[in-house]
């Protein structure tokens, strides 16, 4: 297949769940196929586009440059989409530009699918020259804005999240119906797609995790420490590890006063920069590789409350063989079991318990860990998981050629 991959951004440096997933498919997917990427492209992610190109693919990119939301230029883009029909985060990922170059890269018919990363790119790519389309959708967005809009302490931001959650369930169910095909991340995610929109035209792969980088590591490790590996710049960890920090972490202390808690991630808010002033609290921030912060470390958590999809740092932290402590949502779509490779609980007190239970034990946290490493081995291969977004792209080009040669149109 000669396939166009439309996304925002350039996978490099691969610091977000859904940057990591895209590139777990995109890698074999440029082996196995004539791929063409097209992203936008910041000044200094030279080296980040370069790596790209090492994938084997084709790279194309439109210069474009982020508003840091500590701009005053943020703020009115955001007044500003009050009276618009789209939802910021879409408004704000179209670019006309790159949607021209898409076009133009279109023209010619020789394209056999063109993807869509993430339905906030959907305004790239919706009514561009007739190719069989596939939507990837990393989570029910819309209803990441909802649960925000119910657990958010202020009452302006839920407020405007749940305007936007209108908005976005809005754009989202329109967008899904004008391709061949969308691929969701897990089965939870698709029964979600058919209640709200109505869509039939769902697939699903698993979540990959890269289990040749992500091994098990003989190194010491320091005592009673926890880590949470993630974006600090995503609402869902921000809210989760508040919470987790000011309900959650006390308790644990009281019982194990030498617990450590580390919190690893790209770009850490002044909020999240001050939970490291609770006692036993570290605020790492951003690190070129999140593997050695992960092995030192005896339980990894993850404590969310709201978002959508699958984590994907909970596979990553399997992978390497660490016992897992989330809640019940920050594992939603995942086949997982609890209590045996993976611990949830979702109040404070249960969680702060479980957390415990496996600081005091050293044989408990090691069987979980190496239930957790076999599951991924058996399951979740980065290139088990490509094969199946693969054959889902072979079938909908077949099916929207049958569907043209036939003049049914090419559309659901």
């Amino acid at each position: 297949m000669k396939i166009l991959f439309v996304n925002k951004r350039i996978l490099f440096p691969t610091n977000t769940g859904g940057l990591i997933r895209t590139l777990n498919v995109v890698r074999y997917l440029a082996r196995w196929h004539d791929l063409t990427y097209l992203c936008n492209q910041q000044k200094g992610e030279e080296p980040g586009a370069e790596r790209m190109r090492e994938l084997g693919l084709t790279l194309e990119t439109i210069p474009w440059t982020e508003i840091s939301r500590s701009e005053w230029r943020f703020y009115r883009d955001l007044a500003r989409n009050l009276a618009s029909p789209d939802p910021f985060n879409v408004a704000k990922d179209f670019d006309p530009a790159l949607r021209s170059r898409a076009e133009r890269l279109l023209q010619d018919g020789s394209f056999d699918l063109v993807v869509c990363d993430f339905v906030q790119m959907a305004k790239n790519v919706i009514g561009l020259p007739a190719t069989a389309g596939v939507l990837f959708e990393h989570n029910v967005e819309a209803e990441i804005f909802e649960r925000h809009a119910k657990t958010d302490s202020g009452w302006l931001r839920r407020k405007f999240m749940g305007y936007q959650a209108a908005k976005m369930r809005a754009f989202e169910g329109r967008a899904g119906k004008q391709f061949q095909r969308v691929i969701a991340v897990s089965e939870r995610d698709r029964e979600q797609y058919r209640q709200r929109y109505g869509w039939t035209h769902v697939s699903t792969i698993d979540t990959a995790v890269d289990i040749e980088y992500y091994v098990p590591q003989n190194v010491a490790r320091t005592p009673d420490s926890l880590v949470f590996v993630g974006s600090l710049d995503w609402l869902p960890n921000q809210d989760g590890l508040d919470w987790f920090v000011k309900q959650v972490w006390g308790l644990v202390r009281e019982r194990v006063p030498t617990a450590m808690f580390r919190i690893v991630g790209r770009n850490p808010s002044p909020a999240m920069l001050a939970l490291g002033g609770h006692p036993g609290v570290e605020v790492v921030g951003s690190v070129p590789d999140t593997r050695p912060w992960l092995a030192e470390s005896e339980i990894v958590v993850v404590p969310l409350r709201i978002g959508g999809g699958t984590r994907l740092k909970i596979f990553e932290a399997m992978a390497m063989g660490k016992p897992v402590v989330s809640t019940t949502l920050g594992a939603e779509g995942l086949d997982v079991q609890p209590e045996r490779d993976i611990v949830l609980a979702d109040d404070a007190e249960r969680l702060s318990e479980r957390i415990v239970e496996l600081l005091k034990s050293p044989v408990r946290r090691e069987e979980i860990g190496k239930a957790a490493r076999s599951l991924v081995e058996e399951k979740f291969s980065a290139e088990a998981v490509a094969r199946q977004f693969e054959r889902i792209c072979e079938e909908t080009v077949t099916s929207y050629r049958a569907e043209r040669a036939s003049g049914t149109g090419g559309r659901p």
